[in-house]
């Protein structure tokens, strides 16, 4: 079940990346590869011509194909944008537009030709075709054939056995250049850069002379353990945010402010149920907004208020969390309220810094938060709160009186 509800998940992100991607015109490139002018030693581009010998043209999909499953193999020619998911993906034949993948393993054939570019998120990736732009996220990614323009990946081990066309953008722990066998049909002997390598990796790598045809540019990541300036900021920016955000409460919805809690101590199941249901089902809706082009704008906007509500959660369930202390110790000046609220933020923030369970406690932190904000918003939610709060204000006027009568007995 949840296999099946993250596959869902992912197929919609790759539908947003689709949106948000500019097309490619597939003839344009077609006539780029097939006029790309060579000299003596360099490889030859490989022309449509080439990359698609061997490919049924009977097999045609026109417009966007999405599939998933466990092992998918794309033979037949997609005349638009391809989005699959499976444990192992296989292309074999044409793809006009954008390839978004995510799979275990995938494999671009010797007929596999992308016109545009590949999203690739796969731990083992192997180029045999041709790809006109790669961007990728992988543990092995090893190129045989061509990439046409860039390659921009993330990657443990990166093989290059044959021709990237432009400039390689890498973020990597090794780069390996191999000859190529002579059984192979591979672009050239040897891999080979046609531009500039720019990577940055944890030490720099040796790389082979008359690899790179441009500059090589090295960039070392650092691997120190975070300094006590990485961990004031950190705690810097969270208070900040959280203090922004509650100083935005108090002054624009008080009554927000003050119902926190009481969402928190008296709905908890349905706070929980909005907090992990809430962005799933908004997700899918303004997905759906988006494919329609009159009420686009309107999805747009709803995705930025989503990210936003996620990007505040936290800071709300710290607040609700320090509305409930406040209340317990009868803190009723905003001066005590604010005192309280930094040091409730502190505690949680270095409960976050603990391995292993500060993940799990910045993730309920963040549910419940995200729950909070849509239990108060809800209209039928609100009234109820409402009067709850009548009725809660109502029981501590009774217990204060009470507790007046016996004092005045006592002094009596």
């Amino acid at each position: 079940m949840l296999k099946s509800k993250l596959k869902i998940i992912a197929l919609i992100m790759l539908i947003i990346l689709s949106l948000i991607v500019p097309q490619v015109n597939a003839e344009d490139n077609e006539a780029e590869c097939q006029t790309t002018n060579t000299t003596e030693g360099e490889a030859t581009a490989i022309s449509a011509e080439q990359g698609t010998s061997s490919i049924n043209t009977q097999n045609y999909k026109e417009g966007d194909v999405y599939l998933t499953g466990d092992e998918i193999t794309i033979d037949y020619i997609v005349d638009g944008n391809l989005f699959v998911m499976a444990n192992k993906v296989t292309i074999n034949s044409q793809i006009g537009g954008d390839a978004f993948i995510i799979a275990n393993d995938l494999v671009v054939g010797e007929n596999g030709y992308i016109f545009s570019n590949l999203f690739a998120l796969a731990p083992n990736i192997t180029i045999g075709g041709v790809v006109y732009d790669l961007y990728a996220y992988s543990n092995n990614i090893q190129v045989n054939n061509y990439i046409f323009r860039d390659a921009r990946a993330i990657a443990n081990n990166f093989t290059l056995a044959g021709t990237i066309g432009r400039n390689a953008y890498l973020n990597v722990d090794n780069i390996e250049v191999i000859s190529n066998k002579d059984d192979q049909n591979n672009v050239t002997s040897q891999g080979s850069i046609k531009g500039d390598l720019n990577y940055s990796s944890k030490q720099e790598l040796e790389i082979q002379d008359g690899i790179v045809s441009g500059d090589v540019n090295f960039t070392q990541l650092k691997t120190s353990s975070p300094s006590i300036q990485t961990y004031l900021l950190s705690i810097g920016r969270f208070l900040v945010t959280l203090l922004i955000i509650w100083l935005l409460c108090l002054w624009l919805a008080p009554k927000f402010l003050e119902r926190t809690n009481l969402v928190l101590t008296k709905k908890l199941p349905s706070t929980i149920a909005l907090g992990i249901l809430t962005p799933i089902a908004l997700v899918i809706a303004f997905v759906i907004l988006l494919l329609l082009n009159i009420t686009s704008s309107v999805s747009l906007l709803g995705l930025a208020l989503l990210f936003v509500a996620c990007a505040i959660s936290s800071s709300i369930f710290v607040i609700a969390v320090n509305n409930i202390i406040c209340n317990k110790l009868k803190v009723e000046k905003t001066i005590g309220k604010l005192g309280i609220l930094i040091i409730t933020a502190a505690v949680l923030w270095l409960i976050a810094l603990i391995p292993f369970v500060g993940r799990i406690i910045s993730t309920i932190a963040a549910i419940l938060g995200l729950g909070i904000l849509i239990n108060a918003i809800l209209p039928h939610n609100r009234n109820i709160l409402e009067t709850d709060q009548k009725a809660e204000k109502k029981n501590e006027n009774k217990k204060e009186n009470k507790n007046k009568d016996k004092k005045d007995k006592e002094t009596k």
